[in-house]
């Protein structure tokens, strides 16, 4: 399935990392909703993570995503949901924590009867966008390694049921029997207990019994795996310093080899700054809508003509406004 999301034409709002603050996501859909009445803007574009909150502050992720569920079958094309780290782990039946607080459990269970449109949605979700006037939209930023032959196609094009499927391949039956005990170990508990208590599982007559054990091994073992992580987890020059310039290159060049207009600036979030948003380097934007912005309220969102000629990150400054 195709990862990359081509705007043609109109102003799109970029929001990044709601995190499950239904607050901020009806202030910023409310916001876009009147821009559009008023003939100010045609997208909006959620940058990624959409979901989970850090108690103790109320979680609205589940009402958030039905929302998009709902806005999606109104507005089509016009809303962009980019998948980010918070949303891949319902995709691939992982866990995911930050710190002592295991982010999981709290969905899975929330999902409850709507866990098949949800995860259908989840499937669906693109990784990138890209303008003719030369910015991308990504939710982490520029991964490493897309200058390796053939990776920067396998992630564009990239299929998660294929990648869980030939896994599950890779794993005979006669081999989880003790694939599960491990984990289990890992986790301080069995198997059993481990996936009712994070993944809402009933049993081995489940049929998501084994989501776990083939999703976990997909993350650690399965290339096309390995290159969605790193896309969904880079921490930027945080984490590759001096060299992280090299992978915005690469990853840009990357974007523009198959498309007629070359991508020149890289619109992301993921990342906590000060105030509601960082030049990271001339090439790239970090925006910070809600969660990531110190403070809270100083969160923006970005406004810009998809057609208009980008050259410099710091010309999409204008754009940026705030809902709070």
């Amino acid at each position: 399935m195709r990862r990359i999301i081509d705007l043609t034409e109109g102003t799109a709002m970029v929001v990044a990392d709601l995190h499950g603050d239904g607050e901020a996501y009806a202030r910023y859909c409310d916001r876009f909703l009147d821009l559009r009445a008023h003939g100010r803007a045609q997208t909006l574009i959620l940058a990624g993570d959409l979901l989970h909150r850090t108690p103790p502050h109320p979680d609205d992720s589940l009402a958030m995503i039905l929302d998009v569920l709902r806005l999606k079958r109104e507005l089509g094309d016009h809303l962009i949901y980019l998948m980010g780290n918070h949303e891949l782990p319902h995709r691939y039946a992982i866990t995911l924590m930050r710190g002592d607080d295991l982010f999981t459990p709290r969905f899975e269970w929330a999902m409850g009867e709507h866990r098949a449109e949800i995860v259908a949605l989840l499937d669906s979700l693109p990784v990138y966008v890209r303008t003719p006037g030369g910015v991308a939209i990504a939710h982490a930023g520029a991964p490493p390694g897309l200058d390796e032959a053939g990776a920067a196609a396998r992630l564009f094009d990239l299929s998660h049921e294929e990648i869980l499927a030939e896994t599950a391949v890779s794993l005979p039956p006669d081999f989880r029997p003790q694939l599960r005990k491990l984990l289990g170990r890992q986790a301080g508990r069995s198997y059993d207990r481990l996936v009712h208590d994070y993944f809402a599982v009933a049993g081995p007559d489940d049929p998501r019994y084994d989501d776990y054990l083939i999703g976990s091994s997909a993350i650690a073992a399965h290339p096309d795996a390995d290159l969605l992580w790193r896309a969904l987890f880079t921490k930027n020059e945080e984490q590759y310093g001096r060299a992280y310039s090299a992978h915005l290159r690469a990853f840009l060049q990357a974007l523009s080899a198959d498309y007629p207009h070359p991508q020149r600036v890289l619109v992301s979030g993921h990342i906590d700054v000060e105030g509601g948003y960082k030049l990271v380097n001339k090439q790239q934007l970090r925006l910070a809508s809600a969660k990531h912005a110190h403070p809270r309220e100083a969160g923006l969102y970005l406004l810009f003509d998809v057609t208009q000629k980008v050259e410099k990150a710091e010309e999409l400054l204008p754009g940026l406004a705030s809902v709070f």
